[in-house]
């Protein structure tokens, strides 16, 4: 059986910490087509990507990758298990034997950690604690050992998924190299940094970022609209403002009358000024910066229980780029998978399975000023 590769990824934005996994990639399956699950425009933790969608495949496709598949927002914009889940399952569903990704770590075993973590049950509502904080001391003390770094987190939901889904994908962590996930400012001494201080040193208009990115990206953060919250915070408080709170119990995600809270932070002039004022005034320790802010993104492009319940009922697949390897590895998951994999959007994919995709790429779209969806076929390279 052909080895096929997988990375799960955001790339927000492309940087050298991940060109050094696509390298480690290729030193041992040199010939192995490399296929990445990408979320699109929005992103896990429920931010907007600095720059969109396409231009982000176009750089990894420009540093080693075959193909580029886009968890659709449904997936992408989910906590850690339901990310992990789906873009597990596109992996698997293009027939990927073996995924990579990087870890603090690298040296747990995943695989033998998640079948104990498989174990646990109980919903963890302690009202003095998140969600998460109450799992991970649950995690602890079934597998002996912490696991609470972002990448370790993320590689233990990997392995669950892969047991759910009897994917049988073997599990390859790389230990990550010279930055924490969380790091705010770029290190002098190499050329690796985190997204976050690189996104840190673009919102200071500090040149030094250009580094720790390959070129193509380089050229793409100094040419495109750099997006952030900030520019969609108008439109998410007129989305507080105008719906009532029986209204808002809709959105995918509100629990515990939480939309009271967040309407009233939106109306107090002292915090209503910009996003990230917004949000610290309306946390708890029940609902954190990260689960306000994928609540926030649901709310700006009015996501449903009921529109992921319908994603959830009808995967699919969207293809945003590939090369000629990337392209035969498409053309057998066609062969074999029985969801639909879309390559370009027609008028009834805007209006029927993609609607969710295609008002969230035009929402984006507003900002960019990029075309997301329609007139837009996947990237082909020449490699």
């Amino acid at each position: 059986m052909q080895q096929i590769i997988g990375i799960i990824t955001e790339y927000n934005p492309f940087h050298n910490g991940h060109l050094y996994q696509i390298q480690q990639v290729k030193k041992q399956f040199p010939d192995a087509p490399l296929v990445i699950a990408m979320s699109g425009n929005f992103l896990q933790r429920g931010e907007p990507a600095i720059i969109d969608k396409w231009h982000r495949a176009a750089e990894c496709l420009a540093n080693g990758a075959d193909l580029v598949m886009e968890l659709p927002l449904m997936a992408a914009v989910q906590p850690a298990d339901r990310f992990a889940y789906y873009g597990v399952w596109t992996l698997a569903q293009m027939g990927v034997t073996d995924l990579f990704f990087g870890a603090e770590h690298a040296t747990f075993d995943f695989m033998h950690d998640a079948q104990k973590a498989m174990e646990i049950t109980g919903n963890f509502n302690k009202y003095h604690e998140s969600f998460a904080k109450t799992y991970q001391q649950v995690i602890t003390e079934k597998v002996g050992h912490q696991v609470d770094q972002p990448n370790d987190l993320l590689g233990l939901a990997y392995a669950k998924a892969n047991l759910k889904l009897k994917a049988g994908i073997s599990l390859h962590p790389i230990q990550r190299k010279n930055a924490n996930y969380h790091d705010i400012e770029l290190n002098d001494a190499g050329t690796i940094a985190s997204a976050s201080a690189i996104r840190e040193a673009l919102h200071h208009q500090n040149q030094d970022f250009e580094k720790f990115v390959p070129h193509q990206t380089a050229q793409d953060l100094k040419k495109q609209p750099l997006v952030s919250w900030d520019d969609f915070w108008i439109h998410l408080k007129m989305e507080l403002l105008t719906h009532l709170p029986q209204e808002l119990e809709k959105i995918y995600g509100m629990a515990e009358g939480i939309q009271y809270r967040m309407i009233a932070m939106a109306q107090r002039s002292e915090f209503a000024g910009d996003f990230d004022s917004w949000i610290k005034a309306t946390k708890s320790k029940r609902f954190t910066y990260t689960r306000l802010s994928r609540l926030a993104t649901m709310t700006l492009l009015h996501i449903t229980w009921d529109d992921v319940a319908s994603f959830e009922a009808q995967p699919y697949l969207r293809v945003l780029g590939f090369s000629k390897k990337g392209q035969a590895v498409l053309h057998a998951a066609k062969k074999s998978c029985d969801h639909p994999i879309i390559t370009n959007v027609s008028q009834d994919e805007k209006k029927g399975i993609l609607r969710i995709d295609y008002r969230a790429g035009k929402v984006y779209q507003a900002v960019c000023g990029n075309e997301q969806d329609l007139k837009h076929a996947p990237i082909m390279t020449v490699k």
